[in-house]
């Protein structure tokens, strides 16, 4: 029996051991996980934060540009009274086709009919009264000439006949006023094209006025030529040139385009908004533009130097400007830029920016400029550990997003 009992006494001991190591061990592995975590929480704190990149493109491919414009009539008018009166025939509506010289409101003008009686009365009078003075500057002309009459006597003669016949030619220039007030009674279509609006009625009392306060009666647009005014941008400027073709977009229409032609150029930029003012005339015999509708211009202004291209997800817009970050070696630095034009996903930009370089995509509001990166193509590997190459030894970047 005593072998027995040594036995068992010699596994208590044993078993008691292993229970120990076992709940030592079960209580250190959280404990080491947990350091581990921390470690790795450091290290991550301390390395440089990871950016994703993509390149600058140089843009060679050719593009119209797409200017907004509302298409106007060639030629726009309002017409106004020169005369008071009545309305008394209205021979055109709005919607009327009329051509040049064509009558459009004849007025009845009873105050003027009796101006002119009044008019040519008095040009009968200065006559009488000239014809008068013309027959008594004559006979004291031959009484001066056998000295009945002194000279003063025959200069005041002469002097009557010629104030006669002064007023013979202002009333004279009078009753030819006259006249041509009545002949306005005559509202003719300075030009070919639509009425357009109309403001007027049979038997409305016309009165002349100045046209910043009188009101139109008619508005006359011309129509068979239909033009845009264009702002065109200091960019494309100086290739634009008179005569250039253009393809004119109307939604509304459907896809047909128009096409239409560059006729003038202000020939300066305007200073607030660095723009070029053009106009484009655009044939319109069958009339299916109508002034007033919203157009879409395409211009083929020829190419100029190739320009650079940069993702729109790069810019950074802050209280300085508009800049990018560019990564150069493992690091960064803000380098300020001008959007010359937008293409919604891509941006084409001036700079100190060379085709290649990389940028930051999505920058973060906290980078500035000298920060270390960990820098990697946008749609390539995970960020590394590593500082990221030069760079020139940076891949393509790709379009895929990360």
């Amino acid at each position: 029996m005593r072998p027995t009992r040594t036995r068992h006494g010699r596994v208590v001991p044993i078993v008691l051991a292993v229970l120990f190591i076992g709940l030592a061990v079960a209580g250190l592995l959280p404990r080491l996980a947990q350091s581990k975590a921390r470690a790795a929480e450091q290290k991550e704190a301390v390395a440089p934060p990871a950016v994703f990149t993509e390149s600058v493109q140089r843009d060679t491919a050719s593009r119209p540009y797409e200017v907004p414009g509302t298409l106007s009539g060639l030629h726009e008018t309002a017409i106004f009274a020169r005369t008071n009166g009545f309305v008394r025939a209205l021979r055109v509506d709005i919607g009327s086709t009329v051509r040049r010289g064509d009558t459009l409101v004849v007025l009845d003008q009873p105050e003027l009919l009796e101006q002119l009686r009044q008019a040519e009365a008095v040009v009968a009078q200065t006559e009488a009264s000239a014809a008068l003075a013309r027959t008594s500057l004559t006979r004291w002309t031959q009484l001066a000439g056998q000295g009945v009459v002194t000279p003063q006597e025959l200069d005041e003669r002469q002097a009557t006949a010629n104030v006669t016949e002064a007023n013979v030619r202002a009333a004279r220039a009078n009753l030819a006023n006259l006249r041509e007030q009545q002949r306005f009674g005559a509202l003719t279509a300075p030009f070919n094209g639509v009425v357009t609006a109309r403001n007027i009625d049979l038997g409305s009392l016309v009165v002349a006025g100045a046209a910043a306060t009188a009101r139109p009666l008619l508005t006359l647009v011309q129509t068979d030529t239909v033009r845009v005014m264009l702002q065109v941008p200091q960019s494309a400027a100086p290739r634009l040139r008179v005569g250039l073709a253009t393809r004119v977009l109307i939604r509304d229409l459907g896809d047909s385009a128009f096409v239409g032609r560059v006729v003038r150029t202000a020939g300066a930029i305007e200073p607030s908004s660095r723009t070029l003012l053009v106009e484009v005339q655009i044939p319109n015999t069958r009339r299916q533009l109508l002034p007033g509708m919203f157009a879409q211009v395409q211009l083929a202004i020829p190419a100029g130097s190739p320009a650079l291209r940069i993702p729109a997800i790069a810019l950074i817009v802050r209280g300085d400007g508009t800049q990018v970050a560019r990564v150069e070696g493992d690091s960064i630095a803000l380098v300020p830029i001008t959007v010359t034009r937008d293409f919604g996903t891509t941006l084409e930009v001036s700079g100190a920016l060379e085709a290649g370089d990389q940028l930051v995509v999505n920058p973060a509001e906290s980078l500035t400029s000298g920060q270390r990166v960990r820098a990697t193509v946008r749609g390539g590997a995970a960020p590394s550990a590593t500082p990221a190459a030069t760079p020139s030894a940076a891949p393509a970047a790709v379009k895929a997003a990360p």
